[in-house]
């Protein structure tokens, strides 16, 4: 299928002294609506505002509603592949006088519907910060990821925010996350007194998050590609939720690498899980996983696996220093926390087969 254009951007109200919304007082509870509510990062969060005394309300915008939304959330049905997402939500955020906006709405894997996930990530990211712009939000985060590097031989040993989003031009699913960003950039150009937060998160693992990455590290076998043995790191899913909720709670401007303290060689990584590698020559691994994937054999495409031969390490040293976050796990110990999270679900399998199907 062929990717659909994107739209043109509309102009965008410029939020000046004289119309900016009035300012909710500091002791007061603030209003929050989200985006991708029933994604990993959409339910945490909801769940963590639901038990915070300093939230009135949440607002929760998807296809369906949030499992952790309790008597704080009201939800409201969004599809943000509709031509007219941008002026539905700006109607339900001014309606809710919404203070804080989290667009969360992202795949955790790449999609074989193209054209689809082009609609929903880049297309519909720039429908979120036309709604914003339009409902005056004083706030709005976006929950992005340190891909959007990219992986090169020429990456520095770590990546600061101010290096250049590089993505990978031949994936779709990175290139979408690069467009979300630039939307948000073009968003505080327009609109320069809201508050835009990006938080690149690193590699997210751990007990219960579901992902691209989490599917890979789970398997026995895996593949690994002669020769190269990158470093990477990994954020516990715990350290990915405290991380967004303190940019909903504080105003932080600007991007911020969020990750676990600490890397692994990717040959390292493998070997504290006890996976065992499937060693292929990468002239012969690319062409091969780009037809394996367009059989839908296989969920990693050719070009995704730049990501297993280069490093693409992000300095949380900002994160730190401006945001004043800490991370309370490792990257070691968020892999080992998802690994035993793996071999306790195989453990609980195991115990509800028959002693002959376990034997076969």
């Amino acid at each position: 299928m062929t990717d659909q254009p994107t739209p043109k951007r509309g102009a965008r109200k410029r939020v000046g002294a004289r119309t900016k919304r009035a300012a909710r007082p500091a002791a007061s509870p603030i209003r929050v609506a989200l985006t991708g509510a029933r994604t990993f990062l959409g339910e945490r969060l909801v769940q963590v505002l639901e038990a915070d005394p300093r939230v009135a309300h949440i607002l929760a915008l998807d296809i369906a509603p949030p499992r952790s939304g309790r008597g704080k959330t009201r939800f409201a049905r969004l599809d943000l592949t509709d031509p007219m997402a941008d002026e539905r939500m700006a109607d339900l955020l001014k309606e809710d006088g919404i203070d804080v906006l989290c667009h969360l709405a992202f795949l955790s894997k790449p999609s074989h519907s193209r054209s689809w996930a082009h609609e929903l990530e880049a297309i519909g990211s720039l429908y979120v910060m036309n709604a914003a712009a339009e409902a005056q939000v004083p706030k709005v985060i976006l929950g992005s990821t340190t891909m959007v590097y990219g992986a090169y031989s020429t990456n520095p040993n770590f990546l600061t925010e101010d290096h250049p989003l590089r993505g990978n031009p031949a994936s779709r699913w990175v290139k979408d996350k690069v467009s979300a960003e630039r939307e948000l950039m073009k968003l505080k150009r327009d609109c320069p007194d809201i508050i835009t937060t990006s938080l690149r998160f690193g590699v997210i693992l751990g007990p219960t998050v579901k992902s691209f990455f989490t599917r890979m590290f789970g398997r026995q076998v895996v593949v690994s590609l002669m020769g190269y043995d990158p470093l990477m790191q990994f954020l516990h899913e715990e350290d990915a939720v405290r991380a967004l909720a303190k940019a909903v709670f504080e105003d932080h401007q600007g991007a911020f690498n969020i990750v676990g303290d600490g890397v692994l060689y990717y040959s390292q990584a493998l070997k504290l899980g006890g996976r065992v590698p499937m060693r292929m020559p990468h002239g012969f691994a690319y062409p091969s996983a780009t037809l394996l994937w367009n059989l839908q054999v296989v969920d990693t495409p050719g070009p995704f696996l730049n990501y297993f031969r280069y490093s693409w390490l992000a300095d949380g040293k900002r994160a730190k220093e401006v945001m004043g976050f800490e991370p309370e796990h490792s990257s070691r110990e968020a892999l080992t926390d998802f690994y035993a999270s793996c071999e306790a679900r195989q453990a609980e399998a195991n115990e509800q087969l028959t002693p002959r199907e376990v034997a076969s």
